[in-house]
């Protein structure tokens, strides 16, 4: 895995999409993953039909898809779509109990100033 990229010791793997989906960058398990790019796009075309009155889309800075083991966290800067999957164990070892409001500040000044995974 590119160590530049990391943003956390326990990331496992990163993907960097264009607005359109087109993948700029991939490492570790998600290199060159554009079916894990297209089902993300896929998430995301989707945020946007929500209703107004129910979810201003303004409102969303980030998505967590939370799973047992790892979870992805998807934020947006620069014209940019950053997916990162990261593993709930530390060091290989037994799985924590991070909740997914707690991962949401992986990203709180990262993503502000566009430098997230450069």
């Amino acid at each position: 895995m590119d160590r530049e990229k990391l943003i956390v010791s326990n990331q496992i793997g990163y993907l960097i999409l264009k607005e359109d989906g087109a993948v700029l960058e991939s490492g570790g398990e998600l290199k060159n993953d554009e079916r894990s790019a297209n089902v993300i796009m896929g998430l995301l075309n989707l945020t946007e039909s929500i209703d107004e009155s129910f979810m201003p889309n303004s409102s969303c800075e980030r998505i967590t898809i939370d799973y047992e083991q790892h979870y992805y966290s998807i934020c947006m800067s620069n014209r940019r779509i950053y997916i990162v999957k990261i593993s709930k164990s530390q060091n290989g070892g037994a799985t924590t109990t991070t909740s997914s409001s707690s991962s949401n500040s992986v990203y709180n000044d990262a993503s502000d100033s566009g430098a997230v995974l450069a």
